[in-house]
């Protein structure tokens, strides 16, 4: 896509990655931000310092970082306010479960359009906003939601035309399925609900041997346990840590056991035939549908992260059987290859390309690349 360059057009996106919430809403982020520099419109990422680490590791990086120094939400939202008008800003993209409808009600934007990702958190509140400009749901499916009634004055960029993926993925080079050897298990950038480790640890015990590739992000805090661990298995596994190519990585998987986040989507779009483990409510819709796609299975760990104490028994219990339904549905699955082709193709056949040119004409409608288009549904 030829973008012809427009120094007016200037993008703030609000942001945050921790290893409390993971790194996916960065990471999305990063990808639109991504396709959206390569269209000649600035990009700046409005963060905490928490989330600063994070961005600075990351060897792919674009945009310029504003640092806020607002310590409440009244005193960020004024902050936003200033930052948009002294940017010239035509638009303000929010993605976090932070940025509730009263965060946004007294957001007041003068001349900057305010848009914002939604994982569902604006249909559970179940209240009209009329002052979204824009709603992102690039879930498979999301079209058929609410959104008109709940956000009535916005563009609907909602459905699989609208989603966009860190560059490396289009620029991998496809390894056909049957050269693709290794079991890919990942679970985000901070593995919350601590699976990793356990995983490995229940293979270890089973008396199968597959070789394996775990991949742990940035935020993952059991780095020394699982480091001690690899030491002495007798499995057959390759640890990549912080990985900043998992297209390649991604690319290899005859099988993966992974979060359910945003990793499905670059899981799909490289073709690997998945196990997602959704473990949050708002991960549950996107997965349920990419199920129906017949590329992945589904796998529930809710419930890990709705006990608390003092149902430390009750925790525990449930994830030895979560651990053991993962292990045994990857040894059937492993050794059915036929299965295994056929969710491959599937994936293939369902996977999208050209998000991005969708997101830019309704962004930016005007662009003379573009004929203005009515609302994006």
């Amino acid at each position: 896509m030829s973008i012809i360059p427009n120094p007016m057009r200037c993008v703030v996106i609000r942001v945050e990655a921790s290893v409390d919430i993971g790194l996916g809403h960065l990471m999305r982020c990063l990808a639109l931000a991504q396709g959206l520099v390569k269209c000649q419109v600035r990009v700046i990422f409005a963060l905490s310092n928490t989330s600063l680490e994070h961005c600075q590791k990351r060897d792919d990086w674009v945009g310029e970082i504003y640092l806020l120094s607002s310590r409440t939400a009244a005193n960020e939202q004024q902050e936003l306010k200033q930052l948009c008008s002294d940017e010239q800003a035509n638009w303000l993209i929010l993605d976090g479960y932070q940025f509730d409808f009263d965060y946004r009600r007294f957001l007041d934007l003068k001349g900057c359009r305010l848009a914002m990702f939604d994982d569902g958190q604006l249909l559970d509140a179940k209240r009209q906003d009329s002052k979204l400009a824009m709603v992102i749901n690039w879930a498979n499916g999301a079209d058929t939601l609410a959104y008109n009634r709940l956000s009535p004055n916005a563009l609907h960029c909602t459905g699989a035309k609208y989603r966009v993926l860190r560059r490396e993925f289009y620029q991998v080079t496809e390894i056909p399925f049957e050269m693709r050897t290794r079991l890919i298990i990942t679970f985000g950038g901070s593995d919350p609900s601590e699976l990793t480790l356990p995983l490995l640890q229940h293979f270890e015990a089973s008396a199968i041997r597959l070789p394996i590739t775990v991949i742990t992000g940035s935020g993952y805090q059991q780095l020394d346990e699982l480091e001690r661990f690899l030491n002495v298995s007798r499995l057959s596994i390759e640890h990549i840590h912080d990985c900043h190519k998992m297209a390649e990585v991604y690319q290899q998987g005859r099988l993966a056991v992974s979060a359910a986040g945003g990793s499905q989507f670059e899981l799909l779009h490289c073709a690997a035939p998945s196990i997602l483990v959704v473990s949050a409510e708002n991960q549950l819709f996107a997965s349920e549908q990419a199920s129906k796609q017949g590329w992945c299975y589904v796998s529930h760990a809710i419930a890990l992260a709705q006990l608390r104490q003092p149902q430390k028994d009750a925790v525990r219990e449930a994830k030895e059987q979560l651990l053991e339904q993962l292990v045994q549905k990857t040894l059937a699955l492993w050794h059915q290859p036929e299965q295994l082709q056929n969710m491959h193709n599937k994936a293939k056949d369902v996977r999208q390309q050209n998000g991005l040119e969708h997101i830019y004409t309704a962004l930016y409608p005007e662009s003379p690349n573009h004929s203005p288009r009515g609302k994006h549904r």
